[in-house]
């Protein structure tokens, strides 16, 4: 018996290998993944906050701005962080020269202006209470308002609240929030 194991076993794989070889009519398919599937499989895949911003067509000015600061790399760390997302028109309301001399002769202002954008911690719009205070980066609070089912921050309205990250949430924002102690105008 044991002299003809070898034997089967070799049959055996013969077997399978003239199986798989005959098989034409399913011949190169098995394989390939659909791209539908490819495409879900990157919509499913859990995004930072860093993620979001940068993927996100009305947050280019933002995504820049943070990359310029190096505020982009803290955002892909596993936080929680909830940070309220100035969109292009917000950034685009600011006075000419501003965001310019922000970027390139301003950065530790830029800086604090950034970090004034997010809370340590992973806060909804349901947790928010009228009149709450958040602590930012900056140091500096943040004055939740609640009236009328309006949520605004520093009278800034949130156009878009909870938008779910693996490190936190984003709250989207129709303008910039400055720091009491920082002046927006240009030097």
């Amino acid at each position: 018996m044991l002299n003809k194991l070898p034997c089967l076993t070799a049959l055996a794989c013969l077997c399978c290998f003239l199986m798989a070889c005959s098989d034409t009519e399913n011949k190169g398919t098995a394989a390939k993944p659909s791209a539908s599937t490819i495409v879900a499989a990157k919509a499913s895949a859990p995004k930072t906050i860093a993620d979001n911003i940068i993927s996100d067509s009305d947050h280019t000015i933002l995504a820049k701005a943070l990359d310029s600061t190096e505020l982009m790399e803290t955002l892909k760390k596993p936080g929680p962080f909830t940070v309220f997302t100035p969109t292009n028109q917000a950034f685009e309301k600011l006075p000419d020269g501003v965001l310019e001399s922000l970027m390139t002769t301003r950065k530790n202002d830029f800086i604090n202006i950034l970090a004034f954008h997010i809370v340590a911690g992973d806060i909804r719009a349901r947790d928010f209470k009228d009149g709450q205070r958040l602590r930012t980066l900056a140091g500096e609070e943040l004055t939740v308002s609640l009236r009328n089912d309006k949520l605004k921050i520093n009278g800034t309205n949130v156009m878009e609240t909870d938008i779910e990250a693996v490190n936190g949430v984003i709250h989207v924002i129709d303008g910039i929030l400055f720091p009491r102690t920082q002046n927006a105008a240009p030097h």
